[in-house]
């Protein structure tokens, strides 16, 4: 091999280890929710709704709203006053609206994701005590019909992070699904609902097409060089 050569090789493989490292770097988490703080439609500070149900200071929403499908679960009005918490929602809420999961109610959503390592995460918080109703609930939280985890709030708990990692999630469409656990009336508030797919990129498969190419470029040169003489 000639020095030209060599230099070219190397070359060519650095090119390739810097392409592959590009694209890894280029890959970023597409969010495959919608309306993952619940801040569609605005019901306005101080009111609630059961959607799909005639309850609440707001009423006549269907059950599947703004990519949620509620059933029995609330949507709740987080500024100023609210018959769910009192004078002040639990700190830590992201926007002006929540979910409110109470009892055994459930709160869902279908999505549809092109795959990666997916990465789900919410802020849960749990409803002050009023002697009646309170905020000791437990909840499972499942993919289709898997099993992801099982959480659980105390009354007047502040928001606070949960997140679960999926590792590699298969492209296709899936049901996320919050569902509550206590028979008795204990809610458990739901916020900011994120899940997130970061694509994989081929980088082995981009490595052997630049060596591929490294290699047909020597080839080349080795066909060029030949020289026939005739005597």
């Amino acid at each position: 091999m000639t020095v030209h050569m060599k230099a070219t090789l190397k070359a060519s493989v650095a090119l390739a280890i810097a392409t592959c490292a590009l694209a890894s770097g280029n890959a970023q988490a597409a969010e495959v929710l919608t309306n993952g703080s619940f801040e569609a439609p605005s019901i306005g500070g101080g009111n609630y709704t059961y959607p799909g149900l005639p309850y609440g200071t707001v009423q006549g929403y269907p059950a599947t709203l703004a990519g949620w499908t509620y059933a029995g679960s609330a949507l709740v009005g987080a500024t100023g006053g609210n018959a769910w918490y009192g004078g002040s929602a639990p700190a830590g809420q992201d926007g002006a609206q929540f979910a409110a999961l109470q009892g055994t109610s459930t709160l869902s959503q279908v999505f549809s994701t092109t795959g990666g390592i997916a990465t789900l995460s919410w802020l849960a918080a749990g409803r002050p005590s009023f002697g009646c109703c309170n905020g000791n609930q437990s909840y499972n939280v499942l993919l289709n019909s898997n099993l992801l985890g099982t959480f659980s709030t105390v009354n007047g708990q502040a928001f606070g992070l949960n997140t679960i990692n999926l590792n590699t999630l298969a492209a296709g469409t899936y049901t996320l699904t919050f569902a509550g656990l206590a028979t008795t009336d204990d809610t458990a508030f739901i916020d900011k609902v994120s899940l997130s797919a970061v694509p994989e990129p081929a980088t082995w498969a981009m490595m052997l097409l630049g060596f591929g190419l490294v290699g047909a470029g020597l080839r080349s040169r080795r066909k060029q060089s030949v020289r026939v003489t005739y005597a």
